[in-house]
């Protein structure tokens, strides 16, 4: 069993035991979310949508990756999450990273690889945004390689840039990890722990913002005419 992995278990523990602890505490707007300035459409219609907005390169993003995979594990399902990797424009060094996500997101692989990805940028310093670095990391983790390359240089990879450009700037997202909550909710670890006087520390913060999203998730079943359900859903990352 890798370290970091293992290590990776623990913190989702303690996120998910801090989760608990946290549970059924009052949620409030301006303080542990915020409303979306321009409700976006989801797509999945009758479903309650999550999407976490992330930066593999975000040291926050990696702390709070393990807490979020067991988290989505358990999710009822009414409920669709995914994972979009931001691109902000001007910074090109978040190009690479994203193109690893978008060309992993199209072979089904995120789910598999999304914590050996933040391993090897956050722990082992691996550096995957140069391409030939990438591609026999790639192959050393077991994908075929010339499968991912050629996704990776294809045409439609741009299309695919270009969407992760515009849902970053069409979610007004300034900062990751970012979770919004059907279109209409957004909240983040940073912003549950936005009172330097009483810090959560990250991995509380972390469970507290995810507490805060089953909080939301709820309050947007209760005006769908909803109940609560307990079938986990198929998380779609």
């Amino acid at each position: 069993m890798r370290i970091t992995s293992f290590l990776g278990r623990v913190v989702a523990v303690v996120g998910l035991a801090a989760a608990a602890l946290l549970a059924h505490a009052e949620v409030k707007p301006g303080v542990d979310f915020d409303y979306m300035a321009q409700p976006q459409p989801t797509e999945t219609p009758g479903k309650i949508e999550v999407i976490e907005f992330f930066w593999f390169g975000c040291p926050h993003c990696f702390k709070a990756e393990p807490a979020v995979e067991a988290w989505a594990k358990t999710l009822p399902k009414d409920v669709v999450f995914r994972r979009e990797h931001i691109l902000w424009e001007g910074r090109s060094d978040l190009e690479g990273h994203a193109k690893l996500f978008n060309t992993l997101r199209t072979m089904g692989l995120i789910d598999r690889m999304a914590q050996r990805v933040f391993d090897a940028i956050q722990v082992q310093h691996i550096e995957l945004r140069d391409e030939k670095t990438l591609f026999d990391w790639i192959e050393h983790e077991g994908i075929n390689r010339a499968q991912f390359e050629g996704i990776y240089k294809s045409f439609g990879m741009q299309a695919q840039m270009s969407r992760s450009a515009q849902l970053t700037t069409k979610y007004q997202i300034d900062g990751v990890p970012m979770f919004i909550v059907n279109g209409k909710y957004r909240t983040s670890p940073g912003k549950v722990d936005s009172n330097p006087k009483a810090p959560l520390g990250e991995v509380r913060a972390s469970a507290r913002a995810l507490e805060v999203i089953n909080e939301l998730v709820a309050k947007e079943r209760a005006s769908m005419g909803g109940t609560t359900t307990t079938a986990p859903s198929k998380a779609k990352h």
